[in-house]
């Protein structure tokens, strides 16, 4: 990947910014960029192996979530000082994010992939796992890994009848709908969530809404991949 730091700042609604940044850190992984919100920063890293292995029959895609006790200044405590395994709630984030990556790679493509996204810094309102896609598809971007298209993931939620784009965590707490989206720029790729009762028209208005908003952060993934100059994809074992 890039050694020269480069960045691209958008806005996702209400003068809320995001930006994603690579080439300043993990510079030896295929791909890397940290995406920030607020106090919230997410590092994405994403590395393949450039041969399958003999005789595998099988695309080994392997993506994992994990937020840090460091990210909200902390430790773990008592006599065990690492962090413990992955509980639910990253486990489920890791599968919306593979559900979204595993159709978009090439069917014939059966090297080893391996997408880290880690919590660094959390921030109190901001939540991190609709930011988490965003961060691993900016990372196969502005790798030469053949992944087809660039995608995104969001989250729509309504509140007092009003639909919002990646809520912060006090609007979602008095919603009664959450989706969350993943789309490349021409199709939906990923529909899932809950609501209290929602109405045929509701839920297109939602996924209409959380595409438009996935768009624009395809458009900023594209505007740092171009920064960077012409990417080629490698060739690979077919």
């Amino acid at each position: 990947m890039s050694l020269t730091t480069k960045s691209v700042t958008f806005d996702i609604g209400g003068g809320r910014m995001v930006t994603i940044e690579t080439g300043k850190m993990a510079r030896q992984a295929d791909g890397a960029v940290t995406v920030r919100q607020g106090n919230c920063i997410l590092l994405a890293t994403v590395v393949a192996n450039k041969d399958p292995k003999e005789g595998q029959n099988f695309f080994p895609l392997s993506v994992d979530y994990q937020e840090k006790f460091s990210s909200a200044g902390r430790v773990p405590g008592s006599f065990f000082k690492r962090e413990a395994r992955l509980n639910d709630y990253e486990i489920l984030t890791s599968r919306l994010i593979d559900r979204a990556l595993r159709p978009l790679f090439p069917e014939d493509y059966l090297c080893d992939v391996q997408v880290l996204i880690s919590l660094l810094s959390s921030d109190a309102e901001v939540l991190p796992d609709a930011l988490a896609c965003l961060a691993a598809s900016a990372a196969l971007a502005v790798s030469d890994i053949p992944i087809q298209e660039i995608i995104s993931e969001v989250r729509i939620g309504r509140k007092n009848g009003a639909f919002l784009v990646n809520p912060s965590r006090t609007e979602l707490a008095e919603c009664d709908l959450e989706f969350i989206i993943a789309a490349t720029e021409k199709n939906i790729m990923m529909v899932e969530g809950e609501a209290n009762e929602c109405q045929e028209e509701d839920l297109i208005k939602a996924i209409e809404l959380g595409h438009e908003a996935i768009k624009a952060q395809i458009k900023a993934q594209g505007d740092l991949r171009d920064q960077l100059g012409s990417i080629i994809k490698r060739e690979y074992t077919k």
